[in-house]
């Protein structure tokens, strides 16, 4: 037994060879004909390139599929050195490398799978996916060396045509969220001076590409004297809804400061019109009047009066800490019924009080309830009351989103003084880490 086993090479394994190989004990249990059938059928199939090398790379026989179906001649292929093959003619560096692959399979007794580009005989090139598996003898000793292979060619242009579709997608949306980035930046103005309020504004876009959505703000000052306050979200994710939000956002200013009415009138109004014009946006919204401050025995008072369409409950902000949503039953939504009934709240304005409307962006999670998250909110603004609003509003946000937005964020601040407000900065409507400079 052992003198036979002595002289019959053993086939080491090839893992990821489509040449499906046995120990001795299962060749020795197959009948021989079945063999010379499989080595046949092995040596006929056209799908499936193969062929048998000695130990120093001559190339003693190959199947008709690596030869013939290649274009080559059969006659210039075997005896020769498997590198010096057809396969890779006219390129030196590519034989030398199939010349070290096959040293290192010799050398080394291991089966080697890799990649490579081969020649067809009409000239062109094609992407092989090729597998040399050593045969030893019982010393371990490499005898003859198997190489298999696979034309991989229509596997490696789809991935190329996948990748390229990818890049072409990844511009287009790269395109569309910087043309919508810019119309939210250009519709998102400065804040402005009134006197005895800070008005203080972040906008913060959607970190994914594809997010880009219609949040907004605006805050101006009507003629007489008076505050708007408008925070608001148009339903969708794209250009389109960004452009919607700037139909719907011009609206309200234009409205809200030639009417003489109060903000439920004001939104209804909006409303009616958007419907006249064809502006189909669906969009959430809270608008906001923060009256000028009247005289009253022992000082002055200040009041702020809104309505609310569907949209988040702003918070009140008191200088030591405690945090008041406003107690106000949201209305329905913009642009879905324009004579439905809107209503009005009002309460008063406390001076060194701070007032902040916000987008979902800021308290929605995945995976958590909007409760969980406007918890989150009054605890992260506990100790916030009587900080600068520039840094309440940086401060706020890192604490609520300290790593990339999953939606567009926009917040609004708003801080009575009994005098007149220090100086505040320009809006942030760049993202994180960039400045409104470039």
């Amino acid at each position: 037994m052992s003198a036979r086993r002595a002289v019959r090479p053993r086939l080491a394994t090839s893992v990821g060879s489509q040449l499906l190989v046995g120990s001795d004990n299962l060749l020795a249990a197959v009948d021989a004909d079945v063999v010379t059938r499989w080595l046949r059928v092995l040596h006929e199939t056209p799908q499936l390139f193969s062929g048998l090398l000695d130990a120093e790379g001559l190339v003693l026989d190959a199947n008709r599929a690596s030869v013939e179906g290649c274009g080559l001649v059969r006659a210039e292929t075997v005896g020769k050195p498997f590198w010096e093959g057809g396969w890779w003619a006219g390129r030196e560096e590519l034989s030398g490398q199939v010349r070290t692959w096959c040293l290192q399979v010799r050398v080394g007794g291991a089966a080697l799978r890799t990649t490579s580009p081969y020649r067809m005989g009409d000239g062109s090139w094609r992407a092989l996916d090729l597998c040399l598996a050593p045969i030893t003898d019982d010393t371990g000793l490499v005898t003859h060396v198997v190489a298999t292979g696979a034309d991989t060619t229509e596997y490696v242009v789809a991935q190329q045509q996948q990748g390229e579709l990818l890049r072409l997608v990844t511009e287009r949306e790269a395109t569309q969220r910087a043309l919508a980035d810019r119309l939210q930046q250009a519709l998102l103005t400065p804040p402005p001076e009134s006197g005895d309020l800070a008005i203080v504004v972040r906008y913060r876009p959607a970190a994914h590409e594809a997010q880009v959505g219609g949040d907004w703000y605006d805050a101006f000052l009507q003629p007489d004297g008076a505050s708007v306050l408008v925070i608001g979200d148009v339903v969708g994710h794209d250009g389109t809804a960004a452009a919607k939000m700037g139909q719907l956002r011009g609206l309200l200013r234009a409205l809200a400061y030639t009417l003489d009415a109060p903000p439920a009138a004001i939104l209804t109004r909006a409303e009616h019109a958007a419907r006249g014009l064809a502006v189909d946006a669906v969009a959430t919204a809270v608008l906001a009047r923060v009256q000028r401050p009247v005289t009253v025995a022992g000082g002055h008072s200040r009041t702020v009066q809104w309505s609310n369409a569907g949209h988040l409950t702003p918070v009140l902000l008191h200088p030591e800490g405690r945090c008041v949503f406003l107690d106000s039953e949201p209305d329905l939504l913009l642009g879905v019924d324009p004579d439905t009934a809107r209503h009005d709240h009002v309460m008063e304005l406390p001076d060194m009080s701070t007032l902040l409307l916000f987008t979902d962006g800021l308290v929605e999670r995945r995976g958590a309830s909007l409760d969980d998250g406007l918890a989150a909110l009054q605890l992260a603004l506990m100790d916030l009351g009587e900080v600068a609003l520039d840094d309440l509003c940086d401060t706020l946000l890192e604490r609520m989103v300290p790593d990339a937005n999953e939606d567009d964020i926009a917040l609004l601040a708003v801080r009575a003084y009994s005098d007149r407000a220090p100086g505040v900065s320009e809006p942030t409507l760049l993202p994180q880490g960039m400045s409104a400079g470039g």
